[in-house]
């Protein structure tokens, strides 16, 4: 197995999965004191009944348990909500996100600034209405030639196309297609690929005939431990998703071709899982990968 990690990669993936902090909190001596207690047998069936409640009502951005499949992960989901992306009221979510950039956006712009001048053609895997295009442009200026293709849901796409009609946008376009990634020059990843559930991210790079030179993920859900399932509180519904394992993820993709450039924490998304410390990770993690070939 090819283990295309740095030494400094591979002691942030060893310290992901020995710390691990709540989504909405750094940790504190109280919070070591809620960790001790889950650990409980007397305790731990009130606090789970007690997160349950908090989770299905005000758990905005919340996980909870561990399964082994989003079959699985969907049945336990809460009734008052519904389960997936494919929403209405999800397409119409983060237009504050259209018009300004936030600290986990950096990263990507260090790497992906220089090439926007450039004429290229972006891959936007997961990109709902466009939001990252529109709010890019506030700090880049794009190139003339840039074509910036976002793909996603049938009913997340159909909005971004209203929304984009509406600024008379043209270097902006849609598709319900991973295929259409082909021949692009840049694959953008930005807290998607965690919620999709076939096929891997890999494999599906694998089937393009000319895949992109450069790939920019960002806020992606890895830890050191085994690679799992948990549902997530997503505010207008409830979401399967992946917690990778690290390494296994990145080797899949240099597998097909590429090499690690860079990788990064994402501090403000951290993935505490309450009552599995051994698939919850102080941060989301963004990575650059670039084609070898």
């Amino acid at each position: 197995m090819n283990i295309c990690l740095s030494e400094n990669d591979r002691e942030q993936t060893r310290v992901a999965g020995q710390v691990y902090a709540m989504n909405d909190a750094p940790k504190t001596v109280g919070m070591d004191w809620m960790l001790r207690l889950e650990t409980w047998p007397v305790l731990r069936p009130v606090l789970e009944r007690f997160y349950e409640k908090r989770f299905a009502k005000n758990g905005y951005g919340a996980f909870r348990g561990v399964y082994s499949s989003f079959e699985e992960a969907g049945r336990t989901a809460p009734r008052n909500k519904p389960l997936g992306f494919a929403t209405q009221d999800y397409a119409q979510e983060f237009a504050d996100r259209r018009s300004r950039i936030f600290s986990f956006d950096y990263p990507v712009l260090f790497w992906l600034a220089p090439l926007l001048r450039s004429p290229i053609r972006l891959f936007d895997y997961g990109g709902h209405c466009g939001t990252h295009f529109y709010a890019y442009g506030q700090y880049v200026d794009y190139s003339p030639g840039l074509q910036w293709v976002v793909c996603d849901l049938p009913e997340i796409t159909g909005f971004g196309v209203q929304v984009a009609a509406e600024q008379a946008e043209k270097q902006l376009t849609f598709t319900n297609q991973f295929e259409d990634a082909d021949s692009a020059d840049v694959l953008l990843a930005a807290g998607s690929l965690q919620y999709i559930e076939s096929p891997p991210f890999s494999v599906a790079l694998s089937r393009l005939k000319s895949p992109p030179r450069h790939i920019l993920i960002n806020k992606l859900s890895l830890h050191d431990g085994r690679s799992i399932v948990t549902l997530q509180n997503g505010g207008v519904a409830y979401h399967p998703m992946y917690v990778f394992n690290r390494r296994e993820f990145i080797d899949s993709v240099c597998a097909v071709g590429y090499e690690l450039i860079d990788s990064w924490a994402v501090p403000s998304h951290a993935g505490r899982i309450p009552f599995h410390p051994e698939a919850s990770f102080p941060a989301h993690s963004g990575l650059y990968l670039r084609s070898r070939s």
